[in-house]
């Protein structure tokens, strides 16, 4: 049997690490994988009839512009930035010596 504990910390930034890939990875999901870049505005293309009631003379599409953060590929990366740079620190701090 061995005698080596892991430190209470170290435990706490990996689990802290896994976390913030976790989340990073599951917001980009959410936002419907989206491999394009950070947007804050979204178009809606509604299409309306040229004469009212009367859609069959013909229609034209309306942009309407809505506000609403969706998550772009910036956002698994950064996750995964910051996750390696909290687990790195996990290997440096913590450190027993021998006695």
């Amino acid at each position: 049997m061995s005698d080596y504990s892991v430190p209470i910390g170290r435990i706490v930034l990996r689990s802290l690490s896994l976390v913030v890939l976790c989340f990073g990875v599951g917001l980009w999901w959410y936002h419907g994988l989206q491999p394009g870049l950070w947007k804050t505005s979204v178009e809606n293309r509604v299409e309306i009839p040229i004469i009212e009631g009367m859609p069959e003379l013909g229609t034209q599409e309306q942009i309407i512009w809505e506000d609403r953060f969706v998550a772009g590929i910036e956002t698994p990366i950064l996750s995964l930035v910051l996750a390696l740079f909290v687990w790195s620190l996990s290997f440096l701090s913590f450190r027993q010596s021998n006695p």
